[in-house]
């Protein structure tokens, strides 16, 4: 309740400012939907300053298959044309779906580089190849996720953001008003939302340390746990705009929950990993997130996620109920696999 709160108060300090920027709809979803991530990185950084870098890194992947997942339910309940099709916004067909791609390349290609260092630990010299992750590797790999999700915010804030008058769509031409928040009321909204997402990101980690010491949860089925109390707020933000008939920012918010997991949520695990590993005197900057199975396989899993998507947008820019169920049926069963299996 308390980071659902939290969440709630971001995104209304983000519409107040969008408002008075003059962003569009969906641009504002953009950054609603950003905001409403900072109570997961609350829960990821209390994680890793904890020292638990493996439960955050798998923490991070699984919450792109829940929000996948949730994308897809979204898209069935669209209002839909005569022919049965939802037209999507030009963001997300012109670069949205660049940004899968990364994602999906990305994805695959570190994932199989991984597991193949996970497979063939020896070299012809008989040295063994390291069975984890160093902070300049984490440090790396995290910084070029984050560049390229900034370079996603600059180019789809520069031609997509701004409001354009003469355009007939009412969200672009921002004709649809809403309540205007005073500068006191925005700062008041910031201050709330930061000590609701401290204190809601530190019992969840408490949570994640009960669940798998005391409890004894397998890993992955904390990390689920957790991210369905985690990506609560966002799931009711996405149900809330909806039902206000907001669609733009509901589905902004929903498509926003897996791009901005993948280069945001992940690129920033890998970073504050990195550089906290390397003053943990249990590791001393080596050794700080050991290449397992499961954890490999949760990256390989986030490459097929990525393409159906993109491959579903990309077709024609519309969305039917056809696709949207092949979209159900593909993140259900990458579910049921790592619930049946993530626990062995």
């Amino acid at each position: 309740m308390v980071i659902a709160g939290a969440c709630e108060a971001f995104v209304l300090s983000v519409e107040g400012i969008a408002h008075n920027l003059h962003l569009t709809d969906y641009v504002s979803g953009i950054y609603a939907s950003i905001a409403s991530t900072i109570p997961e990185l609350s829960v990821l950084a209390f994680l890793i300053l904890s020292g638990q870098y493996e439960m955050a890194w798998i923490l991070a992947l699984a919450t792109i298959f829940m929000n996948s997942l949730v994308f897809a339910l979204y898209t069935l309940v669209l209002p839909k044309d005569e022919h049965g099709n939802y037209q999507l916004p030009d963001a997300i067909m012109w670069v949205g779906s660049d940004l899968l791609s990364m994602g999906a390349v990305i994805s695959l290609s570190v994932g199989l580089s991984v597991l193949l260092v996970h497979l063939f630990p020896v070299t012809a010299t008989n040295l063994l190849i390291p069975q984890s992750l160093d902070s300049g590797e984490l440090i790396l790999f995290g910084f070029c996720l984050i560049v390229v999700f900034i370079a996603y915010l600059y180019r789809i804030t520069k031609y997509y953001g701004k409001c354009d008058p003469s355009s007939s769509d009412p969200h672009i031409a921002c004709e649809i008003e809403y309540d205007v928040l005073s500068k006191p009321k925005l700062g008041i909204y910031l201050v709330l939302a930061s000590i609701g997402a401290l204190l809601g990101g530190e019992a969840l980690s408490s949570f994640a340390h009960f669940a798998i010491d005391e409890i004894g949860l397998p890993i992955i089925h904390a990390a689920l746990l957790l991210v369905v109390f985690g990506g609560t707020p966002e799931y009711i933000i996405v149900a809330s705009s909806h039902r206000k008939k907001e669609l733009e920012i509901a589905l902004s918010n929903a498509f926003g929950g897996i791009v901005q997991v993948f280069f945001v949520i992940f690129g920033f695990t890998m970073v504050a990993s990195g550089i906290i590993g390397y003053f943990d005197p249990l590791h001393l900057g080596l050794e700080i997130l050991p290449i397992e199975l499961y954890s490999v396989v949760l990256l390989l899993f986030a490459f097929p996620t990525m393409f159906i998507l993109r491959v579903m947008i990309t077709d024609d820019s519309k969305i039917n109920a056809l696709e949207s169920v092949a979209m159900i049926a593909v993140f259900v069963m990458m579910l049921y696999l790592l619930l049946v299996y993530g626990g062995i």
